[in-house]
Order: C-alpha cells, then structure tokens, then sequence
C-alpha cells in the first residue's frame, strides 16, 4: 500500500518539475529520439548550409527550437535566429544561459499561470532580457492532474478512458480562440513581436506544446507557411518529450498511481486533430485567418506588414493568408 500523500506527491515532482525539463534532458541528438529532425525528414526545405536541426541543446529544457527555415508562399524562407519557441525555462543551467546569450534574445515572453510559476519557479534568464508575462490558462488541466494524482483507477477510466482525454485537449485548443482572455493573451504577444526591438524572442510555456503550439501555428500561418508544414512543426513536441513522457509513464504505473498508462498518452502527446480544432474555431468565428488575426487578436494590417518584413525580409507582397 502507498503510503498516504505519496502518490500526490511524486506526481507533482514529475508534472511539475521533471515534464518542463523533459524529465530526462537531452542534448541534441543525444537521447536517440528525434529521429524527424535532420535529414530527409527534416520538415520543410532547408538548405545544405541550413540542415542542421533547429533544436536549441539545453540542459534545463528539451524543447527550445527556432520556427525559421520553413518556406513561406510570399517566396521567402523565414529567417533563422529570430523567433524561437520552446518549454519552461525554469530549471536553466549557467551553461544554458550562455547559449541564450548566444541567441541575442531581447525579449522572452511566459505563457505560464501564476500558479505555474509558483510550482515550478520563474525563468532563469541571462541579464538584460525583457520578461513579458501573458498567462494563458489553457483549460482546466489542475483537474486532470488532481484525477491521476488521486490513484483510483476507476475513475481515472470514467474520466479520460474511451476518448474523453483526447476529446478534452480538442475543447482545450478550441478555447485558445474562443476564450476572450486567452485570445488577448496571444493577441498580445503577436503585437509584442510585431514591435520594433523586440527581436530576437523566444516565447514559451510548460511543456512548450500547447499554448506555445498554436501561438507558433499562429506565426507561421501569419508568414504564409503551409499548413503542411505548420503541423509538422507542431508535431516535432512529441519527439523532443518522447523520452521523457515514456518514462514519466512507467513511473505512475510503477508507483500503482495509474494502472493503464495509455489513458495518459493524449494529454502528453500532440495530435492533429488538436491543432485542426483550433484552425476550425478560427475559421467558424472569422471569416479567414486573416480576419482572426486582425479582429480576434487585434493585430492591425501595419502590424503585420512589420512582422513579415522583420521575419521574411523587404517586398513582400501584401497577400492575404490563406
């Protein structure tokens, strides 16, 4: 028998601390799990000069990447070294904080609740980089988290066995659009992007899948990126956490907190189908992307233009987004 409180406790030490840092931190190519990245597979045209991985190697986080190297529809490939992406920047190393200094970011922008950032504790940043905290709740995953935490089996199968899981994560990105306040949030990160020197920025949350995945769906949509490409980027979460969510896995099944491991697979991975239902509710809401980007996230035309010039370069045609 558990004795009691311990099963709470190790999964807020794994949820909490372990799944921001991937729980096993890899370097690279290290972990022998991100075999989509590089090569033939790597997703979008990349040039010889341009082949290596977009990953970001940290210790303290697995999941930093530049978006740039994808191929826009204006003809332009978006440039490298400018916008990154990435998970909880908490448990950075000194040696972490070297290789952003490398980047040149000017600005990181922290998608995380406050009572996130209570657990888990604020970013370590390198000095002289702006913090902008947009906190965007991203449904109610306290909840999921208090279920599998509480170790009946039962009702871990009532709640998210038989597609009940994979059916909150769609509602879960559908709320990314349809909730005012988390639409402002994003909205507001958008226009902080679009702003003169505030480039180079990472932008992030926990897992650096969810609300980083359709804030950096949003971007690449903005710059003319096909969607192909857009959900393989968003996809590549689930390589850079395999390692990581497989072991965390094991571990509540292990401690007798879960019994079948596979009721957890829709929450810690990413799928199409959470991606689409977010593009669906911007489309059943505004008329085009472009509308949701301009009326749902307040970011005017001019804003825009600013964006694609600092991330796509000079003349680019003023087409609309598909």
């Amino acid at each position: 028998m558990r004795e009691p409180g311990h099963g709470r406790h190790l999964l807020a030490f794994l949820l909490v601390v372990c799944i921001p840092a991937g729980y096993i931190p890899c370097r690279g190519y290290a972990c022998g799990q991100v075999g989509t990245l590089g090569g033939t597979d790597d997703p979008g045209p990349m040039t010889p000069e341009r082949a290596p991985s977009r990953h970001v190697p940290l210790e303290g986080a697995v999941n930093v990447r530049d978006i740039g190297g994808y191929r826009s529809a204006y003809g332009r490939e978006v440039m490298r070294g400018r916008l990154f992406r990435g998970d909880s920047l908490s448990q950075l190393t000194p040696p972490d904080n070297e290789r952003l200094e490398q980047l040149g970011l000017r600005t990181v922008i922290d998608f995380r609740t406050p009572g996130e950032i209570l657990l888990s504790g604020p970013d370590r940043l390198p000095y002289g980089i702006e913090l902008a905290q947009l906190p965007v709740s991203g449904g109610d995953l306290g909840s999921i988290y208090e279920l599998i935490a509480s170790g009946d089996h039962d009702q871990q199968r009532r709640k998210l066995g038989d597609g009940r899981a994979a059916s909150f994560m769609v509602e879960m990105n559908r709320a990314f659009v349809a909730d005012g306040r988390q639409r402002e949030a994003f909205g507001a990160a958008l226009r902080l992007m679009c702003a003169a020197g505030r480039l180079p920025l990472l932008y992030h949350c926990t897992g650096g899948k969810d609300r980083t995945g359709w804030m950096t769906a949003t971007v690449l949509t903005a710059l003319g990126v096909p969607r192909e490409l857009v959900l393989r980027d968003y996809l590549l979460s689930n390589d850079f956490h395999r390692t990581g969510y497989t072991k965390l896995r094991l571990d509540l099944v292990k401690t007798g907190i879960v019994r079948d491991p596979e009721l957890l697979r829709p929450i810690l991975e990413q799928g199409a189908t959470y991606l689409g239902a977010a593009f669906e509710e911007a489309d059943r809401r505004y008329s085009s992307f472009e509308e949701y980007l301009t009326r749902g996230l307040g970011v005017s035309d001019a804003l825009l233009a600013e964006l694609r010039r600092a991330l796509l370069g000079d003349l680019v045609p003023p087409e609309p987004v598909s």
